[in-house]
């Protein structure tokens, strides 16, 4: 086949390699005399398929339209707009589209490519759900920050409806699942994501992790099968200022000879969002007449501080079921999520000897 004959064209270098000199073929032309458009301008001829509306909807900056129909079907869900049972036929609808495509549902047992497929699809839509209702979480936590987010600063939110209303997802999908499993002469088994440590894909527990869920051991809850009580609120922050190096006082103590010790406080327990030493927090919950109760403490990160419950705690007299409550406050950690980023020179304290 013949090609374009390029022996003609001189040879041009530059550096040590030599190119086509094509400078021949160029002209110049009047201004104005090119549409310029003609080069970049794009007639919108996409068809509305799938595929287009989607990317559509990427270039015009619309979310709902860019969420996958997993994502559209978890965040209906947790919206209010579908029921448990309406999720679950949805569930299944999407399942056997993922198994199937768009051929008839056959009767035929699912092969093993196909269960793993059933799996792999089920762990997708479980963490699908606990990333939306963490997600949630946390966009009504950060509403409770005081002052302004630093790097050396950590938070805690825990709101027991997403709890409860991701636990409810995952019923209706682990039942969707076995039932299409069942339809076809199989079974249905959750995997152990615990034991394989697929936090993200457990429960809404040990989905509240990382950041800005820095608490004691990385988790916001240390027990993951920990249950929160219905109507349950925490928070919790830490203070904190990565621009500045300066080590706050808040005491000194002073020892005299005889081995008596004097303390002179310099600070309040005021909450300083600026000082890495000091946090915050409080809890909230609703019984089911609808009584608010509502707790808080302001405190300096100490050892003998490990835990909420040794702040707070509810008392039976004035909160019903105070003992679940307190169960559940022994499960939040009120350590600091970040450390200082400066080390305290090495030395004698503040003590002083008279």
């Amino acid at each position: 086949m013949d090609g374009i004959g390029t022996t003609h064209y001189p040879r041009a270098a530059f550096g040590q390699r030599d190119f086509l000199d094509l400078s021949p073929e160029i002209r110049k032309v009047p201004a104005g005399s090119v549409d310029g458009d003609a080069f970049v301008r794009a007639a919108p001829a996409y068809r509305d398929t799938e595929a287009t509306a989607a990317l559509r909807a990427y270039l015009e900056g619309d979310r709902p339209a860019q969420a996958s129909p997993m994502e559209r079907c978890v965040d209906r869900f947790l919206d209010g707009q579908l029921s448990k049972e309406e999720l679950r036929a949805e569930y299944e609808r999407l399942l056997k589209q993922e198994l199937f495509g768009t051929m008839p549902d056959p009767a035929a047992p699912l092969s093993d490519w196909q269960k793993e497929t059933a799996t792999d699809f089920y762990s997708a839509f479980r963490r699908q759900i606990l990333q939306a209702a963490a997600a949630r979480n946390n966009a009504e936590g950060a509403r409770y920050l005081t002052g302004e987010m630093d790097p050396q600063r950590s938070w805690s939110y825990y709101d027991s409806h997403w709890y409860y209303a991701s636990e409810a997802a995952i019923s209706a999908i682990t039942a969707g699942a076995q039932s299409v499993a069942g339809e076809h002469g199989s079974s249905f088994t959750a995997p152990d994501y615990l034991a394989q440590g697929a936090t993200d894909c457990y429960n809404f527990n040990t989905a509240l992790r990382g950041d800005p869920f820095v608490a004691f051991d990385g988790r916001c809850v240390t027990d993951p099968d920990a249950v929160p009580p219905q109507g349950f609120r925490w928070f919790f922050e830490q203070g904190g200022d990565a621009r500045s190096a300066t080590v706050r006082m808040d005491s000194l103590t002073i020892t005299d000879e005889g081995g008596g010790e004097t303390v002179l406080r310099y600070a309040d327990a005021a909450f300083d969002p600026t000082d890495p030493s000091r946090a915050r927090t409080w809890v909230s919950c609703t019984d089911e007449d609808g009584t608010s109760h509502w707790l808080s403490a302001r405190f300096r990160f100490c050892d003998a501080i490990r835990t909420v419950a040794d702040l707070v705690s509810f008392s039976e007299k004035d909160t019903p079921g105070a003992t679940l409550l307190n169960r559940f406050l022994a499960n939040l950690p009120a350590r600091p999520g970040r450390q200082p980023v400066f080390t305290p020179p090495a030395g004698p304290g503040l003590d002083r000897r008279v």
